[in-house]
């Protein structure tokens, strides 16, 4: 049966390595407890497999494997996505008041993780493949692996070890975060949103969110104190920190403005944070439910900040629902979505999503930078261009002192993908490269490259691979699990950070999602995104060439 499969793909080039990919993506989906291994992980398994029953590169292009494969290509586009996606908040993810700690504590775990790969295979014997498969997998890290491919002597040692490795490290982190602040006695959600609760006059129970995020509420007024009278005169926004966006009366829904009378069976649609809204409800009325009133909210206008002047500035002092009545409701981070808390500062290239007047949002996005280009379309010469210089720079060889230095491949499209999205700001070209676009490219890309060098693993295994099992996976939990503990004693003791900004940070150094969602939902907060994004922007770069540094030195 096998054979015959065989055979069929054998007459129809590159349908097997859409079958390794196919099986492995929708693999890569299956999760458990939120713990997923991921498309990379998912269609390295397949590979290997199917590698194994007899599925090699020649099956792949109808029996002679050409010079440059689609592997090859998909390295191309993972690794410069990687520096592309990277560029924006390099630089200034530094620059924000604690940003600096997040990115040296998230930079130490790929420090330390590198020194213990290096060590264990000095100690056990491994070669300069498997000390990288053992990191790449330790660090769960595909663009470690992809990077060090091109590097390796024997990829078939680097892609059984990052295969070994990877279960450990993709479990091991979100393990850790579940039991080390449990045996430590630490309270990840301290110092976070604080609760407190109180009992008003009338012996209900009260909860003060400070630097909670901002809701939308309805209230009907029901006290006569504040009807007949101007909101200006009301003055909601000092007495409670609210304010009032919309007023449904009866078939109309009005624009709140300060010179809006209320009136009896109003409902205003509010906006503010948690305790807020509670004090507004005491002078006004009860909350209510108003379908309509909320249907006709305008849809949310994306926003790119690329203004200088409110770069670091936090949400509280740039004032925006009190000076526009606007108001944002989710901000985007690289791949993470941050709550839009008060403290929370604005950086470069985030994205927000504005909700109010079509003038007034119109003015914000003048002050915070543009608006997002409705568009779908890609620019590709961005993509394409930005290959070809980084491909060239890749081939530069510097021999200084008669040392042979060339960043390879992998260097060269990591710094040429850097380098262009960070210098667009300057330049003042309008290349549009839709989230959704980077997405399918990079994730296509890895998988395509893991997917040709898994099915080249799995044919070695079946050859007789020599192989060292057990000590494989021992190194690879060794550099999940030593390095995170030097990172969070690093943060505790030599940065002074709070805990749940360490395990942020530590997550993104390592960059992990599995393991962010594990420390948000240990400190019931939203608040590891920031840290963990500004740990990721930079320790992406350095975990992809990190599994090119052990090779180079161990050789």
């Amino acid at each position: 049966m096998i054979d015959r499969i065989l055979d069929f793909l054998v007459q129809a080039p590159l349908a097997g390595l859409m079958v390794v990919v196919t099986f492995g993506y929708l693999i890569g989906r299956l999760a458990w407890r939120g713990i997923s291994p991921g498309p990379a992980g998912g269609t390295l398994a397949v590979a290997l497999l199917l590698g194994y029953l007899g599925l090699t590169l020649d099956h792949l292009y109808g029996g002679q494997k050409p010079a440059l494969t689609v592997g090859h290509f998909g390295f191309a586009l993972f690794i410069y996505s990687v520096g592309f996606e990277a560029g924006p908040h390099f630089f200034s993810s530094l620059r924000v008041a604690r940003g600096w700690k997040f990115v040296g504590v998230g930079c130490s775990v790929v420090v330390f993780a590198v020194a213990l790969a290096v060590l264990s295979a000095l100690v056990f014997g491994f070669d300069s493949s498997t000390a990288a498969g053992v990191l790449s997998g330790g660090l769960t890290s595909a663009p470690t692996y992809a990077a060090a491919a091109q590097e390796s002597s024997n990829p078939a040692h680097l892609s059984v070890a990052f295969a070994l490795a990877y279960p450990f490290g993709l479990v091991g982190l979100v393990l850790m975060i579940q039991i080390l602040p449990r045996l430590t006695k630490t309270d990840l959600s301290a110092g976070t949103v604080s609760e407190d609760e109180q009992t008003d006059d009338a012996g209900r129970t009260r909860i003060h969110r400070k630097g909670a995020p901002e809701l939308t509420r309805a209230f009907e007024v029901q006290h006569d104190d504040v009807v007949g009278r101007p909101l200006k005169e009301l003055d909601f926004t000092h007495r409670t920190g609210c304010f009032i966006s919309r007023v449904h009366r009866g078939p109309e829904v009005l624009i709140a403005g300060a010179d809006t009378n209320l009136q009896l069976g109003d409902h205003l649609l509010v906006v503010g944070r948690l305790d807020e809204l509670q004090r507004f409800e005491g002078l006004v009325g009860d909350e209510v439910y108003d379908a309509e009133l909320r249907e006709r909210l305008p849809a949310p206008r994306r926003i790119h900040v690329s203004s200088r002047e409110v770069s670091g500035k936090s949400l509280s002092e740039l004032n925006l629902m009190g000076r526009f009545r606007c108001m944002i409701q989710k901000i985007e981070r690289g791949h993470e979505v941050i709550e839009p808390m008060a403290e929370v500062e604005l950086l470069r290239h985030d994205v927000v999503e504005v909700i109010g007047q079509r003038d007034a949002v119109r003015a914000v996005a003048k002050e915070l930078g543009r608006f997002e280009p409705s568009t779908n379309t890609t620019d590709i010469a961005i993509y394409a261009g930005g290959i070809v210089l980084g491909m060239l720079i890749g081939n530069l060889h510097l021999r200084p002192f008669g040392i042979d230095l060339s960043p390879g491949a992998a260097g060269g499209l990591l710094v040429m993908g850097v380098l262009i999205s960070w210098a667009r700001q300057f330049s003042g070209i309008s290349a549009n490269v839709p989230r959704a676009a980077r997405q399918l490219v990079r994730d296509l890309g890895v998988l395509l490259f893991v997917g040709e060098t898994g099915l080249a693993a799995g044919d070695a295994l079946k050859q007789g691979l020599d192989f060292r099992l057990w000590e494989v996976v021992l190194c690879g939990a060794v550099v999940t699990v030593v390095p995170a503990v030097l990172a969070l004693l690093t943060g505790r003791y030599l940065f002074k950070m709070r805990p749940v900004d360490i395990w942020g940070s530590i997550c993104g150094g390592m960059t992990s999602s599995a393991a962010l969602h594990a420390v948000k939902r240990a400190s019931d907060s939203n608040e590891p995104a920031v840290s963990y994004a500004a740990a990721f922007a930079v320790a992406s770069v350095l975990v992809t060439v990190a599994g090119q540094v052990v090779i180079r030195v161990m050789v």
